[in-house]
């Protein structure tokens, strides 16, 4: 019966290495270091280098399912129930923006109830003696002056 290889990664430490082992960081070995492993392994380059990437993958599936903590999915919970709500908001506000009457048809609204309170003939003079001190006004600001 075969047992089964026991660490994917090479261990080669010195006894000057265990020493340090226990107070730095073993060290990553390289690409090419792994694929020799493999190579040592009985496999072929292209055998080795899948071989290498598929602990690739495992590693980084371990780092990020072991990394997602309560705190920081709450957070992102949190941070993305809060944008929504902004979101939300300003489409309101958009839609209440677009639905603003302008210049033009605020004059206009406001000339027809004028003239559905008061009568069309009791509104139009006073519509048209502000035109015309509006223009008059205009037209004395844009004057060139007469001092030369």
């Amino acid at each position: 019966m075969e047992q089964p290889a026991t660490p994917s990664v090479p261990q080669k430490l010195s006894d000057r290495d265990k020493t340090s082992s226990s107070k730095t960081k073993r060290k990553i070995p390289t690409p090419q270091e792994l694929i020799s492993h493999y190579q040592t392994q009985g496999l072929d380059a292209q055998e080795a280098s899948v071989k290498v990437i598929e602990d690739l993958q495992n590693v980084v599936m371990r780092v990020v399912s072991s990394n997602s903590k309560p705190k920081k999915d709450k957070f992102l919970i949190d941070a993305s129930r809060k944008m929504d709500s902004v979101n939300n908001r300003l489409a309101v506000v958009d839609m209440k923006l677009d639905s603003k009457p302008g210049y033009l048809e605020t004059f206009a609204i406001g000339v027809a109830s004028g003239a559905a309170f008061n009568g069309i003939s009791s509104v139009l003079p006073h519509v048209f003696e502000g035109i015309a001190q509006i223009w008059s006004s205009v037209r004395t600001a844009t004057k060139p002056s007469s001092s030369s």
